[in-house]
């Protein structure tokens, strides 16, 4: 617990810190982002937003410091060091998890000999908060009655329509399925329910409840492709950085998944 309110104290504060700098960056004009919806291509993709490494690069190597020593993993450390250092260029580093390059971050852990899932995970922390706010901005949230808004209720992927990343889950608010990202907290309905990751519709794809008594949290398994994606009931909507604590407390559900060799998919490759 204690490391989840580091980790959650510095999105927040980072979330402060770089407001600031992206309501000032110009956002993608509405004629663009509805030509990137109607293609199918995530707003932001093409779009490298303000990145102030100066700012992302002490929050990384604090966050690594953190988590070595609340368990110990040296790996974190070692990671840290590599940013402190420059022996890994953290601009780098932060524009390929921003355009959600998971191979090219593979790579860059592999020519300094770290391990690439702590390399993306401290990017990944620092990089969400400006995302964030800046699919709020690009998507018009706040605007209900904008050609963009109206445009995101024809989008139709399983994958965020700002950033590109698979939902961490799904939330059932009032009876309707709403997609969350892992990554921006962007949230998102798809027009009918079908597997996120495949689209599949059919037999392949079905709803499990693994404990009849919690009926509010589901599994969707799509046999298909082989993923699944949890479901939540929830009273409220849940803001950002919080999606990634339900994500984690709802870690039975993936376990429960897991054990039955389904799986979370690997970030899809979108051209454009």
């Amino acid at each position: 617990m204690t490391l989840q309110r580091r980790t959650l104290g510095a999105q927040f504060d980072l979330l402060r810190a770089v407001a600031p700098l992206v309501a000032e960056s110009p956002i993608p004009s509405e004629t663009t982002v509805l030509g990137h919806l109607a293609d199918g291509l995530p707003v932001l993709r093409a779009n490298i937003g303000p990145l102030p490494v100066d700012v992302l690069t002490p929050v990384m190597a604090d966050l690594g410091a953190a988590i070595t020593g609340a368990t110990g993993y040296v790996a974190a450390r070692r990671v840290a060091d590599a940013l402190t250092s420059g022996a890994v260029d953290p601009a780098r580093l932060l524009a390929l998890v921003y355009q959600r390059d998971q191979d090219g971050v593979r790579q860059l852990a592999t020519d300094h000999a770290l391990v690439v899932d702590m390399l993306w995970l401290l990017g990944d922390l620092v990089v969400a908060p400006i995302v964030h706010l800046q699919q709020r901005a690009a998507l018009r949230d706040g605007e209900p009655e904008s050609p963009v808004r109206e445009a995101l209720e024809r989008w139709n992927q399983g994958y965020c329509p700002a950033c590109g990343s698979w939902p961490a889950l799904a939330e059932f608010f009032f009876g309707e399925r709403l997609l969350r990202c892992a990554f921006c907290a962007c949230t998102w309905r798809q027009t009918v329910d079908q597997c996120a990751y495949c689209q599949q519709r059919g037999e392949q794809f079905t709803t499990v409840v693994p404990d009849r008594q919690q009926p509010g949290r589901r599994i969707e398994l799509c046999r298909a492709c082989g993923g699944f994606l949890k479901t939540l009931d929830v009273e409220l909507v849940t803001p950002f950085p919080l999606v990634s604590i339900e994500d984690l407390a709802s870690v039975d559900l993936d376990q429960a998944a897991l054990h039955h060799e389904f799986k979370r998919l690997p970030l899809k490759k979108i051209d454009g």
